[in-house]
């Protein structure tokens, strides 16, 4: 009898309210599609973390690649610049050397005594 009164009911909701019926009996459908959707979410959520970590794994990677690279750079301009002092002191002393010859070289007449004592003693106080 329940199962009757229930049939009877159901007919008459079908024929007063068929959409409402139709919605009632996707129901089932729609929640197996819901759950469908939340797995292909949790996998895409699951991707996206995966790729994110990949992703700033890169970055620290490149991060650490550049400060190495910055660090190189730093020394070899450290580098380069004791060689430009080291070279300047060089040319210096070649330039004292040349002052010091020319004045020996120069005919006594023209010579001045003490110009050349000065420069051989700037040349030897420079060592």
């Amino acid at each position: 009898m329940k199962r009757q009164l229930r049939a009877g009911a159901r007919r008459l909701a079908e024929q007063l309210a068929p959409t409402v019926m139709a919605s009632i009996s996707d129901v089932p459908r729609l929640r197996a599609e819901v759950r469908q959707a939340q797995q292909r979410a949790a996998t895409a959520t699951k991707r996206t973390m995966a790729l994110r970590h990949r992703v700033e794994k890169l970055e620290r990677r490149r991060h650490a690649a550049a400060e190495r690279q910055i660090r190189q750079l730093q020394d070899r301009v450290a580098s380069l610049e004791t060689e430009l002092r080291l070279e300047r002191q060089l040319n210096r002393h070649v330039a004292e050397v040349i002052d010091v010859v020319q004045e020996v070289l120069l005919p006594a007449t023209s010579r001045d005594d003490d110009l050349l004592r000065e420069a051989l003693d700037r040349y030897r106080d420079s060592f």
